[in-house]
C-alpha cells in the first residue's frame, strides 16, 4: 500500500498522478484567494463561505499530509523534516488550533502558495510525457514552461509578500488588508519606488527581500526576451 501511496503522489506514470496534482492544485489556489479576501473588511459578510473553504480546504490538506505520511513508510522522517513536509504542515495547523483569528496564523496559512512549487514541479513531469505524445519539440516545450515558471513565481511573490507586510504593517493604512499589500508589492517587485513605506524594521528587512526577489526574477525574464530575440531574429533554439 505505501509504495501504491508514493507512485500516485510521485511517480507521473501512475494514472491518477496528474488528476492528485490538479486537485491539489486548484484546492490551493481556492483556499489562498480566501485566505487573501477574507482581510478585507467590505467582504465580512461573505466570512462563513470564507470559512467552509477554509475547512475543505483543510481537510483535504490533512488527508494529502498524512496520505504521504504512510506512502514515505520506515522513512517518514524524511518527508516531515522536509522542506514540502514543514510547508504541509504550517498549511493545516493553525486551523486545528482554532486561532485562524490571529493576524500572524492567517498569514502563515499563504505559505500554502509554496506548495505549488511542488505541484508545478511534479506536473511538469507528468505533462512531459503527454508532450512527447503530442510530438512538440523539446525546446519549444522547455521555452513554454519557463515563461509558465516566472508568471507563476511573480504571483507567488506578490501573494507572499503581501501577506508579509499585512502581519507586519497591518497597522498601517496602506497594508490594513492582504490586497492593498499585494497592489503594494508589485511595484518594488517589478523594480520601481513603492509611494508607501513601511514604519518597521521588519517592514524595512521585507522590502529588501522583494527588491532582491525582484532582481531574480529580472534575470529570468532577460533570459526570456533573449530567448524570443533570438528565436525571431536568427531563428535558433536552445535549451535551458
Amino acid at each position: 500500500m505505501p509504495s501504491r501511496l508514493h507512485r500516485l503522489f510521485y511517480n507521473p506514470r501512475s494514472r491518477y498522478f496528474l488528476v492528485v496534482n490538479d486537485i491539489l492544485a486548484i484546492t490551493t489556489l481556492v483556499s489562498i484567494a480566501a485566505l487573501v479576501l477574507e482581510t478585507v473588511d467590505a467582504l465580512a459578510a461573505y466570512q462563513t463561505v470564507f470559512l467552509w473553504i477554509e475547512y475543505c480546504a483543510v481537510t483535504i490538506f490533512t488527508i494529502e499530509y498524512l496520505a504521504r505520511l504512510y506512502a514515505h513508510g520506515a522513512k517518514w522522517r524524511t518527508y516531515v523534516f522536509s522542506f514540502y513536509g514543514i510547508i504541509d504542515l504550517v498549511a493545516i495547523v493553525p486551523t486545528y488550533f482554532g486561532l485562524t483569528n490571529l493576524t500572524f496564523l492567517k498569514s502563515a496559512r499563504v505559505l500554502r502558495i509554496l506548495q505549488l512549487l511542488r505541484i508545478v514541479r511534479m506536473a511538469k513531469l507528468g505533462h512531459r510525457r503527454t508532450r512527447k505524445h503530442a510530438g512538440e519539440p523539446e525546446d519549444m516545450y522547455v521555452y513554454r514552461l519557463t515563461i509558465q515558471i516566472y508568471f507563476f513565481a511573480l504571483l507567488a511573490a506578490v501573494v507572499f509578500f503581501g501577506a508579509l507586510m499585512y502581519t507586519f504593517e497591518g497597522h498601517n493604512p496602506n497594508f490594513e488588508n492582504i490586497p492593498l499589500a499585494m497592489l503594494w508589492a508589485i511595484k518594488p517587485l517589478l523594480g520601481g519606488v513603492a509611494q508607501a513605506q513601511p514604519e518597521t524594521i521588519t517592514g524595512n528587512i521585507i522590502v529588501a527581500l522583494i527588491r532582491f526577489f525582484g532582481l531574480v526574477l529580472f534575470g529570468l525574464l532577460i533570459s526570456l526576451v533573449g530567448q524570443s530575440a533570438r528565436r525571431l531574429l536568427f531563428g535558433e533554439s536552445s535549451k535551458y
